[in-house]
């Protein structure tokens, strides 16, 4: 007996035919299916009580069996166990199909509909609202549809967990609607906010848009995430939300912060995309390899996201195959071109042997390295991988000669003994003992390596002084093994140099243990490297060698020899470019200049911003401020001071008399809450100390000792009480017994050559830390006469030569300033001057975002906070420019004192920085082109201050260029 065909209902629709066919042609056949399918078109979803009550009542005489031929036919897209969801092109149809019946029965469906779903989710039953608008678009006017999609946009966008619940509803109902709906630009921005929401891509749009419609819709739910970024040695850390007194940005986000991630030392390298989740931290060590000529200049750079176990440099010159070679931590060993981009990877498998001692050939042809004992190695034009196994128990070191033939020399370990295999002949030592590093001639003849105790050992026709030497930390030489430089734990370095004679030369000391010695193939230069951002060069002439040092913008641990007396340094970390999703961009520089830092300075005075609170002035108290430190340390105040305080001529030797304090500010036990809070949130605390009321020498170190063993942060003189410059030695003194205390002291004229007698003698002005210019008129004249930085920046620099290392101004604001734009304009432009800017708290607390983007911009650039300055002439009178300037970091500051808005072009040779160049807008994070021919155009509105840091673009070029 034959199986009956099954109704057509239960068939899927073939390929070749949509639903608009298939329909009509399922309404012939299964009627009562269709009419039923199309009572529930108009619902976001139907339940299982829906399908009865629909059928019951409008197909009263159908059987049980109807509801379960549609709960399984072709109409539905998905069914549970409860519910089922139509085809959304099915649904369109048999909507159609519904609006041709009598007005009077699509209503009594719609109120069904309406009835049934009076509990059901709000999103749901304004998705079944747009469809009952749009069966009758006659009478639903465009302005009711978009009032419907405006409640849903309002709601998707809110703040807190229900805008997300609303977003994921809203992906599922809106891609449903008639396409007459999903034109509407608010459909597409439910879209794109509740995408936004959920960390998801947005669906794609078939619709045209207005520029900008889904930026818009992103910019609707997101907020700045603020992020905290501490650069180190290695790279950066990033942390969400920011730990304690970090570098903050702020990326673009709901939850997720998009940020991508690039070194500035490799500008071809590829960014790193990075989605960074609340309550998470992320470390992104950066391994450098750069380029330099034969003068130390960075040519070329490559850079590397993770720790890297080895780099290999090929010596000589390179054409198709590798010039660098990285083996990360994971043993996939990357290769880059001659140009520095990427040309391939080797990943090693999975649970596999270690990789190590990676090697290159002259010419980059070829790769080797141990894996398991075994020497591999890798031909980079075919990628043909060969092995070369020896007679022993394991290889512990593999290198190339430096010709370019393709010839290898292990040192390996067996029978108890270590053993060089040269290709020709076999050297053994009768011992086993770690081996770091392995050097060859170019011929492969002559061998060099330092064993675990650091010991030098030989191998071949030469002889060297320093074999058999002890604490040996690095070995070079030229390729033809005829000068050979070593260097010891000391950090002393001495080389064997062969001219007209034969000479041992002494060329002194590092200042830390080496780790890596290069000399260049005329053996002219011997180079240096250990772990910090130096590079130690010395020139080898007529038997002497004269140091040279570089400064890197990383820290470097190997340095190799290149054709042309050029170099090449690899190690970590390095200057990295944070690009957020909206385009704001920010430049993360680590201090690789820290170990020159005066240390008798306490290095967080310098650059500092002193937010001051005056009694009589500031109509606040010590509880006060103890209780908003969180919000001032938000504005990005770091140091605080307050008084001012008079010590009394009867004060108690074991505490702080209540009478040194003015009452407005309160008593010793509101200072007390103030100091914990304070240092609580990372803020400084500086006391004022008017003197004037007290001359006992001991009385006023008495009161001073007092203040500092309460542990505040440093003592401001004020007042016009001048101290002699024998007390002002017994204060240092005084200071100099506690750790990381600071002396702010004031003179009383504002003519900078006669600071010193101001002090009260030649040599007094070595007590301070900070030294705070009384009277500052002229910086505010200066400002409207053109004179700004002559007057107030240049000539106050100039007394400082007599100063401690590292001593630097303190700018104040005038009092009389009355006019509020005068009073903004002077706080920008001090917050863009060297040394110490002193301002009233309140003007940082007065929630104006620029002057906390220019805080936080100060604290974050070395430039800003402790670079040099000097004036950039304009020809513009009311325009005025400085250039600061920390290592390779450049900012320019522009204020614009005039009334009316002005532009100027700005050069890379302006800035003393010359080569093509970007300038990148710190206030508004725009990038613009700039070098000498195309000059970059800074606008400045009146009355205001803008700055610009300048990102230089490295020089790319390949051998002998």
């Amino acid at each position: 007996m034959t199986q009956p065909e099954a109704p057509e209902a239960h068939l899927p629709p073939r390929s070749d035919r949509t639903m608009e066919e298939y329909i009509p042609r399922l309404a012939r056949s299964r009627p009562q299916l269709v009419r039923l399918a199309e009572c529930l078109s108009l619902a976001a979803g139907v339940e299982r009580p829906l399908l009865r009550r629909a059928r019951l009542r409008f197909l009263p005489r159908s059987a049980a069996g109807l509801e379960a031929e549609l709960w399984f036919s072709p109409l539905v897209e998905a069914a549970s166990e409860h519910s089922l969801v139509l085809d959304p092109a099915a649904a369109a149809v048999l909507r159609r199909r519904l609006a041709l019946r009598p007005r009077p029965f699509v209503q009594d469906v719609r109120d069904m509909l309406v009835e049934a779903h009076l509990g059901a989710q709000p999103v749901a039953r304004w998705f079944e609202d747009l469809l009952w608008a749009d069966l009758f678009p006659a009478t639903s006017t465009p302005e009711y549809i978009e009032e419907q999609l405006r409640r849903v946009l309002h709601a998707v966008t809110a703040i807190g967990d229900s805008g997300d619940e609303v977003g994921r509803w809203a992906l599922h109902y809106v891609p449903r609607l008639p396409s007459g709906v999903r034109r509407y630009d608010d459909a597409w921005r439910i879209q794109v906010a509740s995408s936004e929401r959920l960390g998801l891509a947005p669906p794609v749009d078939d619709f045209p848009r207005p520029p900008g419609v889904t930026a818009g819709a992103r910019a609707l739910v997101r907020r700045d995430i603020p992020v905290g970024v501490v650069a180190r040695s290695d790279g950066l850390v990033l942390s969400c939300p920011p730990v304690d007194g970090v570098r903050t940005v702020s990326a673009p986000g709901v939850r997720t912060a998009r940020i991508e991630v690039a070194s500035v030392l490799a500008p071809r390298s590829a960014p790193v995309r990075l989605e960074l989740e609340e309550h998470q931290s992320v470390r992104l060590p950066f391994t450098v390899v750069q380029r330099l000529s034969t003068n130390g200049e960075p040519t070329q750079g490559i850079a590397h996201l993770g720790n890297a176990d080895e780099v290999a440099v090929a010596s000589g010159v390179v054409g198709e195959g590798a010039r660098y070679a990285v083996l990360l931590a994971d043993g996939t060993i990357v290769l880059y071109a001659d140009d520095g981009t990427e040309r391939g990877r080797l990943p090693a498998e999975d649970g596999g042997p270690p990789r190590k001692s990676l090697s290159v050939l002259a010419d980059g042809r070829f790769l080797a390295w141990i894996e398991g004992g075994t020497a591999i190695t890798y031909e980079v034009a075919s990628g043909r991988l060969d092995s070369h196994e020896r007679e022993w128990d394991a290889a512990l070191l593999v290198r190339f000669t430096s010709s370019h033939t393709v010839r290898l020399v292990q040192l390996g370990i067996g029978d108890g003994q270590l053993l060089l295999d040269r290709g020709r002949h076999m050297v053994s030592w009768a011992e086993t003992t770690p081996v770091r590093t392995l050097w060859l001639s170019q011929d492969g003849e002559c061998a060099a390596f330092i064993d675990g105790s650091g010991v030098l050992r030989v191998e071949g026709p030469w002889e060297l002084e320093g074999a058999g030497a002890p604490d040996v930390t690095a070995v070079t030489s030229t390729a033809d093994a005829v000068s050979v430089a070593w260097a010891h734990a000391d950090g002393t370095v001495c080389a064997r140099v062969i001219g007209d004679d034969q000479r041992l030369v002494d060329c002194g000391a590092a200042p830390w243990q080496i780790t890596s010695l290069a000399m260049s193939d005329d053996g002219r230069w011997i180079t240096a490297v250990g772990g910090d951002s130096r590079l130690l060069l010395w020139e080898l002439v007529d038997g002497a060698a004269v140091p040279h040092v570089r400064r890197l913008a990383f820290c470097a641990d190997r340095v190799f020899a290149l054709p042309g007396g050029e170099w090449a340094v690899s190690g970590t970390g390095g200057p990295v470019e944070l690009t957020t999703d909206d385009g704001r961009q920010y430049v993360v520089t680590p201090d690789t200049e820290a170990l020159a830092h005066p240390v008798d300075v306490p290095g967080w005075i310098r650059g500092e911003v002193i937010a001051v609170v005056r009694a009589g002035r500031d109509p606040v108290t010590f509880v006060d401020l103890a209780e908003a430190m969180e919000s001032i340390r938000a504005v990005g105040v770091t140091c605080l001071t307050v008084g001012p305080i008079t010590p009394t001529g009867s004060g108690d030797v074991e505490g702080i008399p209540g009478e040194e304090i003015p009452g407005s500010l309160g008593d010793f036990g509101g200072f007390a809450s103030l100091l914990m809070s304070a240092h609580h949130h990372g803020v400084r605390i500086v006391v004022d100390m008017d003197l004037r009321a007290v001359y006992a020498v001991g009385r006023i170190l008495n009161s001073m000792r007092q203040w500092l063993d309460h542990d505040v942060d440093g003592l401001r003189l004020v007042g016009d009480r001048r101290l002699d410059a024998d007390v002002l030695r017994d204060v240092r003194h005084l200071l100099d017994g506690y750790d990381d205390r600071v002396l702010i002291g004031t003179h009383t004229t504002g003519l900078p050559a006669t600071a010193d007698s101001d002090f009260g003698a030649t040599g007094a002005f070595v007590a301070c830390d900070v030294v705070v210019r009384a009277l500052q008129g002229e910086l505010i004249i200066g400002l409207t006469e053109g004179a700004l930085v002559r007057n107030a920046l240049v000539n106050a620099q100039l007394p400082l030569g007599a100063a401690r290392s590292g001593a630097q101004w303190g700018h104040l604001l005038p009092d009389d300033l009355t006019a509020p734009g005068r009073t903004a304009l002077a706080l920008r432009v001090l917050l863009g001057l060297p040394g110490c800017p002193i301002v009233p708290l309140s003007l940082l607390q007065n929630q104006d975002p620029e002057v906390s983007r220019m805080l936080e911009l100060r604290r974050d650039h070395l430039a800003l906070s402790r670079g040099d300055c000097r004036e950039l002439p304009l020809s513009r009178p009311g325009l005025h420019g400085v250039v600061r300037r920390h290592g390779d970091e450049i900012v320019l500051c522009v204020a614009n004192a005039g009334a009316n808005r002005e532009a100027i072009h700005v050069t890379p040779d302006d800035l003393g920085a010359p080569g093509d160049a970007r300038l990148l807008d710190l206030f508004g994070g725009t990038v613009t082109p700039c070098s000498d021919d195309t000059p970059a155009t800074v606008t400045v509105d009146a009355g205001a201050v803008r700055w610009y840091r300048l990102l230089p673009i490295p020089h790319t070029s390949g051998p002998g260029e």
